[in-house]
């Protein structure tokens, strides 16, 4: 069957995502978009945000928000700080390591979504 252009190619599709998926694993240590989402968020907020503001805009669990930040900080690509004014509130900020790793990623997207 051929295809004619502007026509979705299911199998083009299809590889594109595993190499996507293969990328994140790789960079991210996980498959799920919530690392991602939270890099971005960051990456659009200047590379901070309060944790509050994280577990409001992001579309997963508390428990599962936690459970990748704290993977996030074991690869080095966040920190959390304490805000002096209240005790209470965390900032979570991009590490000049996880703004490097954030562009290694973004490269490698473009290489698949320019194919």
């Amino acid at each position: 069957m051929s295809q004619s252009k502007g026509e979705i190619n299911i199998s083009d599709l299809a590889r594109r995502r595993r190499m996507l998926i293969e990328i994140e694993r790789s960079f991210f240590k996980s498959r799920t978009n919530t690392s991602i989402e939270i890099l971005t968020l960051l990456a659009e907020s200047d590379f901070s945000a309060r944790l509050s503001d994280i577990y409001e805009q992001t579309k997963a669990t508390d428990v599962s928000v936690r459970q990748h930040l704290r993977a996030l900080e074991r690869l080095r690509l966040i920190e959390t700080v304490d805000v002096t004014e209240d005790r209470r509130a965390k900032i979570i900020v991009m590490t000049d390591h996880g703004r490097a790793h954030l562009l290694d990623y973004a490269k490698h997207l473009a290489v698949i979504l320019t194919r």
